[in-house]
């Protein structure tokens, strides 16, 4: 018997759970699901673009852990996407954290040089960004 999974640790539920090919009905979908934390990996690494020892810390979880959580995940979503399957977001073992605002982000524009600092988990991403003191969007994250 296989142990049970770690729960994993996540900062935000997403605010859609559901996705699907437009123009077919739901109850003609085949339905693909991903968990929670599969969800919030994706989140980590893709749209936050944080490397992956910095989310696997995040989620609590091992650098190895958290590519295999990745790797499905994305095999899952390319999977509904090919084959026009509908996306369910739902289960898994995880427990809902507060978001660390100690961590923070560190930006600097490259037209005026203005540096400054964005908590984690606040959605934003460097190319995304504008700055705040000459609003140009020359914007790169500084490590």
């Amino acid at each position: 018997m296989a142990r049970p999974h770690k729960e994993r640790r996540i900062q935000q539920l997403p605010p859609i759970t559901h996705f699907k090919p437009v123009g077919i009905p739901m109850r003609e979908l085949d339905e693909i699901s991903i968990t929670f934390e599969e969800m919030e990996a994706i989140r980590l690494v893709d749209c936050e673009q944080m490397d992956m020892n910095e989310a696997a810390e995040n989620m609590a979880v091992s650098r190895p852990t958290l590519h295999r959580i990745v790797n499905k995940a994305r095999q899952k979503m390319a999977t509904a996407l090919w084959q026009g399957k509908a996306l369910a977001i739902e289960g898994g073992s995880f427990r809902l954290e507060h978001i660390n605002h100690d961590k923070l982000r560190h930006f600097v524009c490259g037209a005026c040089g203005h540096k400054w600092a964005v908590p984690h988990g606040t959605g934003q991403r460097g190319r995304d960004m504008i700055c705040p003191s000459c609003h140009e969007q020359q914007v790169r994250r500084e490590e």
